[in-house]
Parts: structure tokens; sequence; C-alpha cells
């Protein structure tokens, strides 16, 4: 498996481009006020550089801002529910696709993929049940956090302390719940569940060494000096199950 960083200046750092099946490789760590201007330089970038298929990786992302999730879902959907909150006393609120901007269209001569795990929460959550939902995206990995709570922080009076306060619930486009409950089973429905044959089971070893083997990889160089990994040996089975899976859903004949 050869990844290499696309060809652009000003590409983040957490962008790669597969060769030769052009397949893209994004991870968004957080959802942040910069997060969705970064994301449109990188997929301009992979767009520019023939990209045929995308990987997004949001493995241990704790989540972020409502706003950037659902301007990056918009992204990619170009029509639909992204997310909806309902609350207790206030109106339901419902995000919508829209056609303008959607980025890599016709969907079927691009297929996207969405790495998860265990602590991949809230935004992250958006995201993927989103493009899973639309059947835009194949999830892959194991199942998500089950974050699906809107907290307001409201300021004490003494300035020195914040109460974070649940006034709503993020809900699915299919209009399943997405926050797992103190009581709630394994059975139960909340998170994002990996696409049938999709599920990617880690052993705890296995879990350590893809966080040091990222980090390291995360470590950007100067030029010019020659790259030691940290783990030379180690397989990245979940974004290697990604690959496999896109490989197989793009055109035989790739459109000119």
């Amino acid at each position: 498996m050869v990844i290499q960083r696309v060809p652009a200046k000003f590409l983040p750092p957490h962008c790669r481009l597969n060769n030769p099946d052009k397949i893209a490789y994004l991870r968004i760590a957080t959802f942040s006020e910069t997060t969705v201007g970064e994301l449109r330089t990188a997929l301009a970038a992979i767009q520019a550089a023939g990209a045929r298929g995308l990987v997004i990786d949001v493995r241990y992302n704790p989540g972020g801002l409502l706003a950037a999730a659902v301007e990056i879902c918009d992204m990619f959907l170009d029509d639909g529910v992204i997310v909806s909150t309902r609350g207790r006393n206030q109106q339901d609120l419902v995000y919508s696709a829209h056609r303008e901007g959607t980025l890599f269209l016709p969907a079927k001569e691009f297929p996207i993929a969405i790495l998860v795990n265990r602590y991949s929460a809230s935004a992250s959550e958006i995201l993927a049940a989103a493009l899973q939902d639309h059947g835009r995206a194949v999830i892959i990995g194991e199942r998500s956090y089950g974050k699906g709570s809107v907290q307001n922080v409201i300021p004490m009076e003494s300035q020195s302390s914040a109460l974070k306060l649940t006034t709503a619930s993020y809900w699915r486009p299919s209009g399943k719940n997405i926050h797992r409950f103190p009581d709630s089973k394994e059975t139960d429905e909340w998170g994002v569940t990996p696409n049938p044959e999709m599920e990617v089971k880690l052993e705890d070893k296995e879990r350590v060494d893809y966080q040091r083997w990222r980090g390291d990889r995360d470590v950007v160089r100067e030029v010019g000096k020659p790259r030691t990994p940290l783990l030379p040996d180690f397989k990245d089975r979940v974004l290697e199950k990604a690959l496999q899976t896109l490989r197989a859903a793009m055109p035989a004949n790739p459109p000119q």
C-alpha cells in the first residue's frame, strides 16, 4: 500500500493520494472554525490531481462544530436532510443539502469511504450518518461512540466556571437516534455502525500501534531529510479495507 501526498501548494498534511488507483485520503482531526476552508483546499487539490475515489478518516475525532459538519456534508450531498435536532423546549431544526457547490458528481463515478471507530463522536457521527443514510459513502471500521447531544455552555457569575447544559439531540436523515444513553444496550439504536461486512475488529495492541504509527506520520520532516518509519511493518487494516472496497466500486473506464 503506497500513499503519497498530493503535489499541491498549501495542502494540509493529512491529505494524500494513493497511486496508481488515484484514491485520495483525508483525515479530519476535529471540526473547528478552520476545518471547512482546509477541506475545500484539499478537495480542490485532489480534484486537480485526478482522484477517482476518496477515503475520509474520522477515527479518534471527538467532534466539534455542528456548522462545520453540516457544511462538509453539503459538499458531498446534493439534496435531502443532513441532520435534524430535537429539543424538549425548542423548535425542531432540519439542516438540508443543496446541489449548488456539490463536489464529485455523478456520485456513482466517485465512491467514498468513511473510517470510524469507537472514539468517533458528535460531528464525526453526523458526517458518517448523513453520507451513509444517503448511500453516498460506505462506513468502515467499528461502531462509533454515540454522542448525539446538543449542548450549550452557560458562563457562571464568577466567570471562572461554566455549566454545560444539554438542550437537544441529533437525529440521522433516516430518523434514527445517534445518542447512546447510559442505559443503552448494544442492540439499541445509537451511533453509526459500519456497513455489512465492513466491520474491522482490532486488538488492543493493534489499536495502540496504530496511534503511534499515525502520530509518527503526522510529523512534518525537514525538506530533503529522509523519513525513518517508527513502525515500518505496521499495516492499517481499516484503511486497507477501504482501499480494497473503493477499487471494487470505481468504474472500470474512468471518465475523460
